[in-house]
């Protein structure tokens, strides 16, 4: 008896220290992550709006998690590319990378869409959120949304909006526009915002939609006037630019773009990144470089992220479907 009594709790005791062991392990390792760069990937082109704003975010992720964390640029087909290449890449924390309203629409005009945004992404966090602008070149003849849309009206097919690509908010813009004006424009899209900006300045298309961080150098520097802000109502930050809505009622459209990591990702990597890049989201420096590019700070929630993508992708849906757009090859 006294034989079994030992080797029961040498039993128990080695059962113990195994049970210790192991949660020690993992405690350990979980502290551990990360140990190695972070690859974030950017789905549009380096100086574009989502581009500089991830960078300011990588650069104070990299100091607070002691690692390197590397921007990597794969823009085209409206955001796509970069994004498939995200939803591809290994689920274990160390590529992120950014998810952007133009994905919301794609399913609708693609057939065959390679990923369902919905499903298929671990979002973390959105990042901005807010209207864009309407810019023209300064020698476009219509000074303001009234005379650009009587231009419009009496010269049906001869206007080009510019656009980041099929599907982009910048695409959606133009073509609630299109339906709430009964005008006839075209749309041209192009590569990347830059090229599209430099196109509208150049007089190679009338107009374009975008955030305004990314043609503010331009209107700076007085070779692009903005006419519109797709917002309710006009932007603290932009008080001298009209809401489009003064002149066309009704009309209001946002783009969003935040943070996720693909699908699987383990959950202790998950949430360590997303509490980095929250609390990044928090500080005076960021909001203040929101405010800067007349959009609103993000930093919310994984569930708050998860649940925007999910009302625009019935929202978009919709001015698609009423564009009379369909799923193309």
């Amino acid at each position: 008896m006294r034989s079994c009594g030992r080797e029961f709790l040498t039993v128990v005791t080695t059962a113990g220290f195994m049970l210790a062991a192991g949660a020690l392990s993992w405690s350990v390792s979980a502290q551990e992550f990360p140990n190695r760069p972070i690859r974030v990937i950017v789905p549009f082109a380096p100086g574009s709006a989502a581009d500089t704003t991830t960078r300011f975010l990588g650069i104070r992720l990299a100091d607070r998690v002691k690692q390197p964390v590397v921007v990597e640029n794969r823009p085209g087909a409206s955001a796509v590319i970069g994004a498939n290449a995200l939803r591809q890449a290994t689920p274990d924390g160390y590529t992120i990378g950014n998810l952007a309203s133009a994905l919301v629409a794609q399913p609708f005009l693609v057939k065959n869409f390679p990923f369902d945004i919905r499903k298929d992404f671990s979002p973390i966090s959105l990042m901005y959120s807010g209207p864009m602008v309407l810019t023209v070149a300064q020698g476009f003849p219509a000074r303001t949304m009234s005379e650009l849309i009587a231009y419009a009206r009496s010269n049906p097919g001869k206007l080009f909006v510019g656009s980041i690509g099929n599907g982009s908010a910048t695409h959606l813009a133009a073509e609630l526009l299109k339906q709430m004006t009964g005008t006839a424009i075209s749309n041209v899209p192009f590569k990347d915002s830059l090229e599209m900006h430099r196109a509208v300045a150049g007089g190679d298309v009338s107009f374009s939609f975008d955030s305004y961080a990314s043609p503010k150098a331009l209107i700076e520097g007085g070779r692009l006037r903005a006419v519109g802000v797709t917002s309710r109502e006009r932007l603290a930050s932009l008080p001298a630019i009209p809401a489009i809505s003064e002149t066309v009622p009704g009309f209001e459209l946002e783009s969003w773009t935040g943070l996720a990591a693909p699908a699987g990702t383990p959950a202790d990597a998950h949430a360590r990144l997303t509490a980095e890049l929250r609390a990044i989201m928090q500080t005076a420096e960021w909001k203040q470089l929101m405010a800067n590019n007349g959009v609103e700070s993000g930093g919310g929630t994984p569930e708050d992220f998860t649940r925007r993508i999910a009302f625009d992708f019935e929202k978009f849906g919709r001015v698609l479907q009423a564009a009379g757009l369909k799923p193309e090859s």
